[in-house]
C-alpha cells in the first residue's frame, strides 16, 4: 500500500508544517495551562483538568517532535483527541450549570475549535513525514 502525499501543505496557508507545529505546540501549551485553571466547580472538573494535563504533555511532545523525534507527533494526536472529547463534555456541563459563564465558555470554545484545526495540521505533518520516509516514493 502506497502512502499518499498529505493534503494540507502548510499551516495557516503560509507557514511550513514543521514550523507551524512548533508554534501550535507553544499555543497549545499556554492554552492547556489556562484551561487547567478554568472552571471553579462542576461535575466534570477533575476529568476536564486531567484532559488538559494530558494535552499539556502531548503538546510538549509535539514541540519536541518539531525538533528531533518525529514519532512523538502520534502521541500528540492521541492526547488531542482525548482533550477534544473530555473538554467538550466539560464545557457543555459547565455551561449547563453556570448562569453567566459565557465570558468563560466562549474563549474555551474557540480554543477547542482551534485545537481541532491544530490536530489536522499535526496529522498532515505526520502524513508528510510518513510520505518522506517511504522508500516507494521516488520524489
Amino acid at each position: 500500500m502506497k502512502c499518499r502525499e498529505p493534503r494540507l501543505k502548510s499551516c495557516f496557508c503560509c507557514v511550513d508544517l514543521r514550523a507551524g507545529c512548533f508554534f501550535l505546540a507553544l499555543f497549545e501549551i499556554f492554552s492547556s495551562i489556562l484551561g487547567f485553571f478554568a472552571g471553579e466547580d462542576g461535575r466534570l472538573l477533575v476529568i476536564g483538568r486531567a484532559a488538559y494535563m494530558l494535552h499539556f504533555i502531548g503538546s510538549i511532545f509535539l514541540l519536541m517532535s518539531s525538533f528531533m523525534i518525529e514519532v512523538l507527533v502520534v502521541i500528540y494526536l492521541g492526547t488531542n483527541i482525548v482533550h477534544l472529547i473530555f473538554c467538550t463534555a466539560f464545557i457543555i456541563d459547565y455551561a449547563l450549570i453556570c448562569g453567566f459563564c459565557t465570558l468563560e465558555s466562549v474563549p474555551v470554545f474557540f480554543t477547542l475549535i482551534l485545537s481541532l484545526y491544530f490536530w489536522v495540521v499535526a496529522f498532515s505533518y505526520w502524513r508528510r513525514l510518513q510520505w518522506e520516509h517511504n522508500p516507494e516514493n521516488d520524489d
